[in-house]
Parts: C-alpha cells; sequence; structure tokens
C-alpha cells in the first residue's frame, strides 16, 4: 500500500501541470494576449493616475511669507504650461489679487508627502505682476 501524502503530492502535481497546459494554450489564442495586454495597460494608466495630482488649488508660498493658491494654469497653441494664475491675499475671496506669473517662477518641492509649492518672486515683484 502507498504512502497518501505521496499519492496527494502526485494528485497536486497534476493538477498543476494540467492547469499550467491549459494557461498556455490560453495564451497562445491572439484574442485573449491582446485583452491581457490591455488589461496590463490599464493597470500601468491607473497606477499613474494614483500619483498625480492637480495643482489647480495648491498652496503657493513665497519666500518673504506671502500666501497664495493656483487657480489656474496658461498653456500656449501647443498645450505647453506657459503661466499660471495665482490668487494672493484676501479672506474667503474679499480682498484678493489674481496675477500671471511666469511657470518658471514657480517651484515644486516634494520634500514631504505632499508638494509644497514656491514662487520664487518677492513682494515687490509680485506688486508689479499682471492682473489676470
Amino acid at each position: 500500500m502507498k504512502h497518501p501524502l505521496r499519492l496527494s503530492w502526485l494528485f497536486i502535481q497534476l493538477l498543476l501541470a494540467l492547469f499550467l497546459l491549459q494557461t498556455h494554450g490560453a495564451i497562445a489564442d491572439p484574442s485573449v494576449r491582446s485583452v491581457l495586454a490591455q488589461a496590463d495597460t490599464a493597470t500601468e494608466t491607473e497606477s499613474q493616475a494614483r500619483k498625480l495630482h492637480s495643482i489647480l488649488g495648491k498652496e503657493v508660498r513665497t519666500p518673504d511669507g506671502d500666501m497664495g493658491r493656483i487657480i489656474d494654469v496658461l498653456t500656449d497653441r501647443n498645450g505647453l504650461v506657459q503661466a499660471a494664475v495665482v490668487e494672493l491675499g484676501g479672506f474667503l475671496g474679499i480682498g484678493t489679487r489674481k496675477i500671471v506669473v511666469e511657470w518658471s517662477t514657480l517651484r515644486f518641492e516634494s520634500a514631504g508627502k505632499p508638494t509644497n509649492v514656491v514662487l520664487d518672486m518677492n513682494r515687490d515683484q509680485l506688486r508689479r505682476a499682471p492682473l489676470y
């Protein structure tokens, strides 16, 4: 009489072999490969989307300590970002100034979890910035 564990092990190996043969045959089918490729692409897109965050509404600070937030992004005809509209000062939307700043004056620092946005302009430059 054979040992029961040995028979169980052989049975598991047989099931595994059948599964691998069936899976290999299914992947050889072009329609299954296409669906699997689309699923991989969708998974990559979802993981990339989780890493992306909107910058609209992001708090902005200047080296002088002024605070504001990004309320819009301006692009050229090719869709390349050229400037940002920053809302400065005020309280509950009263007394705010909306200015346009060149994209290159914004610095995105991600030392911690949330990304900090620094506007490299002093108070005098902020006063002279074009209104939106």
